[in-house]
């Protein structure tokens, strides 16, 4: 991506954190302290970086993106402080969660409060379309987040009930996203949902890399690793190697999660190349991804899209 449009996107990406404490600040001194601990750190905004590089290349207004891009991260980070509640985990990206920082009955009021600013946010878009949208998106969260705690109870989900899960946990949001910058630009229903199918298969490529990440080294990644094998969840590369396993290997790997003997699960996602499988599809994605955004972007745009999107999804 050029220096100039780095500059951009960095400047756009300061005032949606800006926006996003202006919206969420309070007088209620708990509720501030745990806005003051969040936006302490630099999150990665994927969200607002999708919704800038595409909206902005399909003319949107600027104050209309800071606005979308802000409600967008808004519904986002108040998933990510429940989902972290109910894992139970301390820590989120390397750092102390809200629920380890505040507790759990604070932490569980401050997902709400987060919840309920949404809504102004919603009102500011002054486009009920929108607001339909982006609802739609936070009831398809929950509703994905109760289908991964039914996958979680009966151990292994098969690879097709997987995908379903990515699709609404990770690929909705972005999906809500681009169709409503199709939306202010009124687009017709067909490239709506073009831009719906762009944010699917990013999302679901986002996903799978960071189903890869999960057994990098933190201090490359900045996310834990083994975390999600460590919540017990089955990913990708472990639920592609479990469908090629042998029973007594599937055994094998239910035991090793138990034990938590990390590493020997790995030599059997490398035995069936279950991580191998996962990049082949995850590139599938951002190629679909690439595909689609031609009917959006000019050609001399089209290759800072493509490195973007290759750039972010590398695990």
């Amino acid at each position: 991506m050029p220096l100039i449009e780095e500059q951009n996107l960095t400047e756009f990406l300061a005032e949606v954190k800006l926006k996003m404490e202006n919206i969420t600040f309070s007088k209620q001194k708990d509720i501030q302290k745990i806005n003051d601990f969040i936006f302490s750190s630099d999150g990665k905004y994927v969200r607002s970086k999708i919704i800038f590089l595409y909206g902005h290349r399909i003319g949107i207004e600027y104050q209309k993106l800071l606005e979308l891009a802000s409600t967008t991260e808004l519904i986002h980070l108040s998933t990510l402080v429940h989902d972290d509640i109910i894992d139970e985990a301390p820590l989120r990206r390397g750092k102390p969660s809200v629920l380890k920082f505040s507790g759990i009955k604070k932490a569980l009021l401050y997902g709400d409060y987060l919840y309920t600013k949404t809504f102004s946010c919603l009102n500011s878009l002054e486009n009920k379309d929108i607001a339909t949208v982006l609802i739609n998106c936070a009831e398809k969260l929950i509703e994905g987040e109760f289908n991964q705690i039914s996958a979680m109870t009966h151990k292994a989900p098969s690879l097709e009930n997987y995908i379903k899960i990515i699709k609404a946990k990770t690929a909705v949001l972005f999906s809500g996203a681009l169709q409503s910058i199709g939306i202010h630009a009124k687009f017709k229903d067909e490239d709506l949902n073009l831009l719906y199918k762009l944010g699917y298969e990013f999302g679901y490529a986002f996903q799978l890399n960071d189903d890869l990440i999960d057994f990098s080294n933190e201090s490359v990644t900045g996310k834990v690793k083994y975390k999600d094998l460590s919540e017990g969840k089955f990913t990708y590369p472990l639920i592609a190697t479990f469908n090629d396993s042998t029973e007594e290997e599937r055994r094998k790997i239910y035991h090793l999660i138990e034990t938590k003997e990390y590493s020997q699960i790995v030599e059997l996602i490398e035995k069936y190349n279950g991580f191998d499988a996962t990049r082949i599809e995850r590139d599938k994605s951002i190629n679909n991804c690439i595909e689609t955004t031609q009917n959006f972007i000019k050609l001399d745009s089209l290759d800072y899209v493509e490195q973007f999107l290759r750039d972010t999804l590398k695990a």
